[in-house]
Parts: C-alpha cells; structure tokens; sequence
C-alpha cells in the first residue's frame, strides 16, 4: 500500500501534495493492497487464535472488549471488507464488460 509521510520539515506545497497522491494512487495495485491486509489479518488470527470474520462476529456483539489492538483489528478487518468488495465489483464489471465485447 502507498504511504506518504510528511513531517514538518518535508511537508510539500499543495500543488506537490496533489501530485504526490495522484502518484500514489496510479502507482497502486488493488490486488496487492487486498493481499497485504489479508497478512495483516493473518498476524491478529495467529497472535488471538481465532479467525478475523469469528472475531468480528465476537467484536460485533461486545463480546471483544474496546482495547487498542482489539480495535486495530476490528478497523483492519472493516477495510479488508470493503476493499475486498470493490475488487470484486471491480473484477464483475470487467467480466460482464468482456463478455458483452466478445462476439456471439
């Protein structure tokens, strides 16, 4: 995942700001992204004992608690979630998309 990091002695213009992300987010691999969370995820699964979808069944009902790892894991599963949603949406598209452009 593309990471930009400033400090106050780096800290770009606007317009260096912008440019900066736009290089980010075209240099960006969706899949890659989604695999990186997916080892994230695979670390709290291994450190806790317990799968991220039983967790967050757990961390849904109270029954996790609020500490600061519990909810770090529960932020990193929500985005895992969503990006792996998109990616999906994204991969449907592109096959109906092929599918229509592939003569009969």
């Amino acid at each position: 995942m593309a990471q930009l990091t400033f400090t106050q002695e780096n800290l770009p213009t606007p317009e260096e700001f912008r440019r900066l992300l736009l290089e980010a987010w075209l240099s960006s691999n969706p899949i890659d992204e989604l695999l990186e969370l997916a080892e994230r995820l695979r670390e709290y699964e291994q450190r806790y004992g317990m799968s991220s979808s039983d967790f967050y069944e757990r961390y849904q009902r109270g029954e996790m608690g609020d500490g600061r790892e519990i909810m770090r894991w529960a932020m990193l599963y929500g985005a895992f979630i969503e990006h792996r949603s998109r990616v999906e949406a994204a991969l449907m598209r592109e096959a109906i998309l092929h599918t229509e452009a592939v003569p009969a």
